[in-house]
């Protein structure tokens, strides 16, 4: 029986399609299992009961500099510094991460390891152990390191933010002298720090390109929500990894949906940390006249939201379907922090978003939202009450938004989804 292990860095958004593909993989009759650090085993627990969870690993007192990272991260508006934030912490995953999968692999060594793109560790383990694997990247397209992609002076940068409307004459000419400027700037900071790394474990210099060179990688978007450029052939957009079935919503809830004005779900994900000044102008942004708000807050972050909430608010900690939630026919807007799986729930459940992204990658997705006309966002620091309410309006009432969401869906079917990317990891093990 084949055997894959999936390994991704603790965070849902980059564990949650790899759990996808392993339940589409153990449905074919593999053997799989997904391998973090054990702060995540009862997330994939509670997400897929039937995978089976490796422990890499605990991250100790560096869970707490992650939580600050990402507090700080939130409310930094300059989003490449605040994604710089991230790297002292994930310098202290990798020790973790990487012991903890060459042990994995050396007492039960896979046929394949599909890593997170973004999970150094993991590529590093794949190449001291001699195991053959792929790639998965949960972000967009930029995710993938720039020198293994044909130049494409139209389409925005990594982190940038920007439209593929505001790139002009000029931004295009300078393309070349802008991709050496950002390969120079990731050389001395993100591979320094990742060659510092590999040399504690005997491993020498490489390059962010350098291991992924041939390497089956599988982008989970689409083009259509993403801009379109030329792709070699090891790289292949597979579209979102969402779950075949929708677990049905809870009575209580799908009662309190169904019975009353059309909702506004909110969420801001897993990984923002809302400062209590934002999450003081999203409480008010979302009382919405003629609507009710859905508001999912994690409990270390709830405490700090201003009090008294408006009566149309409906506070939880957690939903066990957002799809579900998202699909209702009663829900008419989602307002999203803009993370890229939450966005392909809703445009796969037909819910058109408004966006206020809060770090790394997000504002580029929310960017994507607007261009493919599914959306609007606001700019997570200067956005006022008055702005988001006129947003979530707008993008609730005027049909055109959610008119636009069925060529992407097919869009998503055409690109084949966790089958497609499933088929993709069978052939990488077989060569």
């Amino acid at each position: 029986m084949p055997y894959a292990l999936f390994t991704a860095l603790p965070f849902v958004g980059h564990l949650n399609p790899l759990l996808r593909q392993a339940e589409e993989l153990q449905k074919r009759g593999w053997r799989v299992a997904v391998a973090s650090t054990r702060e995540m085993a009862d997330h994939c627990a509670r997400e897929s009961p039937a995978i089976p969870f490796v422990n890499l690993g605990t991250l100790g007192d560096t869970i707490q500099e992650l939580r600050a990272a990402e507090a700080a991260a939130t409310v930094d508006p300059d989003y490449r510094r605040g994604g710089m934030r991230f790297l002292p912490v994930l310098g202290k995953i990798w020790p973790v991460m990487f012991d903890g999968l060459v042990a994995a692999v050396a007492s039960d060594r896979p046929s394949i390891l599909i890593v997170d793109i973004f999970s150094w560790a993991g590529v590093d383990a794949a190449e001291a152990t001699g195991v053959t694997f792929a790639l998965n990247n949960p972000s967009l397209l930029t995710g993938v390191p720039q020198g293994l992609l044909a130049p494409a002076p139209g389409v925005p940068m990594m982190t940038t933010g920007q439209s593929i409307h505001d790139i002009g004459w000029l931004q295009r000419t300078a393309e070349p002298l802008l991709r050496g400027l950002m390969a120079l700037g990731i050389r001395f900071t993100v591979l320094r720090g990742v060659n510092a790394l590999r040399r504690t474990r005997g491993l020498p210099n490489t390059t962010l390109e350098a291991p992924l060179r041939g390497r089956q990688i599988l982008v989970n978007g689409a083009f259509g929500l993403e801009y379109v450029r030329p792709l070699p052939a090891n790289v292949e957009m597979v579209g979102p990894m969402l779950a075949e079935d929708v677990p049905p919503l809870p009575p209580d809830l799908e009662r309190w949906l169904s019975d009353g004005p059309p909702v506004i779900y909110t969420n801001m994900g897993t990984v923002s940390a809302n400062s209590t000044e934002q999450l003081g102008r999203i409480a008010n942004g979302i009382a919405v006249e003629g609507m009710r708000a859905l508001w999912i807050v994690r409990p270390p972050h709830a405490d700090r939201i201003p009090r008294p909430l408006p009566q149309s608010v409906k506070l939880m900690d957690w939903v066990p379907s957002p799809r579900a939630v998202l699909a209702h026919p009663n829900v008419r807007v989602f307002v999203s922090h803009c993370g890229i799986n939450s966005v392909h729930e809703s445009l796969a459940a037909g819910t058109p978003v408004v966006g206020i992204p809060m770090l790394a990658d997000q504002r580029d997705m929310a960017a994507r939202v607007a261009d493919a006309g599914v959306g609007l966002w606001l700019d997570k620091s200067r956005f006022t009450t008055a702005q988001l309410r006129d947003a979530i309006a707008k993008v609730s009432t005027d049909s055109a938004f959610r008119d636009r969401i069925p060529a992407l869906q097919k869009a998503f079917a055409k690109a084949g989804g966790v089958k497609r990317a499933a088929d993709l990891i069978e052939r990488a093990a077989a060569q």
